[in-house]
């Protein structure tokens, strides 16, 4: 007897001595008795007690005393089962020997063991509690287990668990659990060790040296080094699945070795997670791209033939503002040098002048790592914090993602898209049939060039009007302006020649035209013996950047302004530009009078201390007369203080006098 969806059932073996098989399959046929469950293989077919007639039923309940035993056992449902929260939490925090925790699907396991017999404990609790209220027969344990043990099949598909059907060691598996806990319910697979064999440090550090060998050996190779090993010390043998484990479990500690240190950092250690810049201008990073389209490109052979590839690809270098990943400067070279970075990081700064009417430095700057003794100077001169990236770690670059951008959503849809690298999946990449055919039709390397730069110029378009909002937004202190003379220094054109100043100022020869300059910096009068190299930028001649050999000395110059001869030519502005040049020579001649006046002065008063000391011959030449004497002879000629005071400070006049005959603006100038 037992319970089925609720409802008091029982089985045809269990009342064959109360009704016969003829007489029950009659009164299910007219409906009188209700069939719960139809038999199958190894299951019975159950009828519901309440539907037998009255005098069938009451022999039924004569028969089974312990009515209340069969009906705890029917209260087995999932209903009725409560999930063990403690079971919950011991079993997603248990760790294994080998430091894993138990699987997901064996958490939920054995939380349903756990929950099932705590459940079948009450049930039995409340059982005898009843018998003992009501002098009832006491309750069989091996009744109660059998009832159970019929029920567990029925919560499988809702609560997965392993319990045994055997009522017998389902009854074990109770009484274990009531004694331990919960740790008996953990399948002895998972407690048991799979190292027995390597149970020592030697023998684990033995496995440990050759998973972490440089050669990468695979696990066969490693168990025969170790069998031979083993054998030598009277170590018990392992097999090549044994150390599959171990490689597991130190999959850490060797892949270093394996791998290298370079992949070990980018795999293996913790990454930081960044925030990408809350505004433009804060954060610029640089990087080349190899762009995945193609191009014809005709050279001459050896034996003199032209000889057409169709394979080529050209090399961008992007600088990428990190905010909203504007490209805010570019350039396009057959391959990656520091000549087209130097070019970018141009483009970039010209481009934030361009945008916001100035040039623009930005707050810090990241590359990677290549040229960075040529380049780390440049790099410098546009930022205020120079990182570069650890060698070696791509990740460290956002900039290697937006690549990938431009490829998906550029690129690919161009008849001369390459494809993906090398490593990507070949489902992925385009028909390699297609290009060969359509190879004649691939741009030239001026059109790919132009495809590149059409691809820069719409993302600029499409992001720039954020970028200039949010530089509005950025805080004065953060808007680092770059310096004319910084911006020439590293990124100005040369001549390739040097110059010297001449009393007209530098001439200089640019692009097959003559230039004129001067400084009107006094200091740079100083040094006409300088040999100056002129740096200055195409786009604009007016002012250039006069540097000497070693870099020491730095001056603007600015290109003369040309006076006309004729006074009748003359226009607005030559009278302002001439009196200029007028006021810069005059302060000329005011210092080089103060200058001459002050050391006259200065050299009066030494002269007036030292009066008995000086000797404008024999101090310095210390020579003795032909009686060996010096002395003497530097005293005879010793000046006196009388003669001292009557030297006067007269320094240059530059004055004109005038009755001079007055020279024209023509001659002058």
């Amino acid at each position: 007897m037992e319970y089925f969806n609720g409802i008091q059932a029982v089985s045809y073996n269990d009342i064959a001595d109360i009704i016969s098989l003829s007489t029950l399959n009659i009164n299910v046929y007219r409906g009188t008795i209700i069939r719960l469950r139809r038999a199958c293989r190894d299951t019975e077919a159950l009828y519901d007690v309440r539907s037998f007639p009255p005098k069938y039923r009451k022999a039924i309940k004569e028969k089974f005393g312990e009515e209340q035993q069969v009906k705890s056992a029917g209260l087995l449902d999932v209903e009725s089962i409560n999930t063990d929260m403690q079971a919950v939490n011991y079993f997603a925090e248990f760790i294994l020997d080998d430091g894993r925790h138990l699987p997901t699907e064996k958490q939920e396991e054995y939380v349903n063991n756990a929950s099932i017999l705590n459940r079948c404990k009450e049930i039995y609790q409340a059982s005898c509690e009843m018998r003992a209220r009501t002098s009832g027969t006491r309750i069989k344990k091996g009744d109660f287990w059998e009832s159970v043990s019929k029920k567990l099949p029925e919560l499988q598909e809702q609560m997965p668990h392993s319990l045994p059907s055997d009522k017998m060691r389902l009854q074990k598996k109770y009484n274990e659990y009531q004694k331990e806990g919960y740790k008996t319910l953990i399948n002895n697979k998972f407690m048991n060790k799979n190292s027995r064999k390597v149970d020592n440090e030697e023998k684990e550090s033995i496995i440990l040296t050759l998973l972490g060998d440089r050669r990468n050996l695979q696990n066969s190779q490693i168990a025969m080094i170790y069998n031979e090993v083993a054998m030598q010390m009277g170590w018990k043998a392992i097999t090549e699945s044994a150390i599959a484990v171990w490689r597991e479990k130190y999959e850490l500690e060797s892949y270093a070795g394996r791998y290298g240190a370079n992949k070990f950092r980018a795999y293996k250690t913790m990454q930081a997670k960044r925030s990408k810049p809350t505004l433009p201008m804060l954060y610029w990073t640089a990087d080349s791209w190899d762009v995945e389209l193609l191009y014809q490109k005709t050279t001459e052979n050896k034996k003199g033939h032209n000889v057409t590839t169709y394979h080529n690809r050209l090399t961008v270098c992007v600088i990428l503002d990190a905010n909203n990943k504007y490209p805010v400067g570019y350039s396009i070279d057959e391959y990656e040098n520091p000549t087209m970075i130097r070019r970018a990081l141009k483009d970039a700064v010209n481009h934030t002048k361009a945008l916001f009417g100035e040039r623009y430095m930005v707050n810090e700057f990241q590359s990677d790592r290549y040229g960075i003794k040529k380049m780390k100077e440049v790099y410098q001169s546009i930022t205020a914090n120079y990182v570069p990236a650890r060698a070696h770690n791509a990740k460290a670059k956002i900039i290697e993602p937006y690549f990938k951008y431009l490829n998906d959503n550029y690129c690919h849809f161009m008849p001369n898209w390459s494809g993906y690298g090398v490593t990507s999946n070949e489902e992925l990449q385009p028909n390699s049939d297609i290009p060969q055919a359509l190879k004649k039709m691939f741009p030239t390397e001026e059109e790919c060039a132009e495809q590149i730069a059409n691809i820069i110029e719409q993302e600029r378009k499409i992001k720039q009007s954020d970028f200039v909002k949010g530089f509005a937004r950025l805080e004065k202190s953060k808007k680092i302006k770059m310096s004319e003379r910084q911006y020439l220094l590293q990124f100005g054109s040369v001549t390739g020649n040097t110059n010297k100043l001449e009393g007209n100022g530098l001439n200089i020869t640019i692009d097959g035209e003559k230039h004129h300059y001067d400084c009107f910096d006094l200091d740079f009068r100083r040094f006409s013996y300088e040999d100056w190299t002129i740096k200055y930028d195409t786009e604009d001649l007016s002012k250039v950047l006069a540097v000497n050999s070693d870099g020491t000395r730095q001056y603007m110059l600015e290109e003369k302004y040309i006076q006309p001869m004729a006074l009748a030519d003359r226009q607005a502005g030559d009278s302002d530009e001439l009196q200029r040049v007028f006021d810069f020579n005059k302060s000329i001649e005011a210092h080089v009078t103060e200058a001459l006046c002050s050391a006259q002065q200065k050299t009066k008063e030494l002269l007036l201390r030292n009066s008995g000391k000086l000797d404008e011959t024999l101090c310095k030449m210390l020579i003795t007369d032909s009686d060996g004497q010096h002395k003497n002879r530097r005293n005879e000629n010793r000046i006196t203080d009388e003669e001292i005071k009557a030297i006067d400070c007269k320094p240059v006049d530059f004055s004109r006098k005038e009755e001079e005959e007055e020279e024209s603006l023509a001659d002058l100038y």
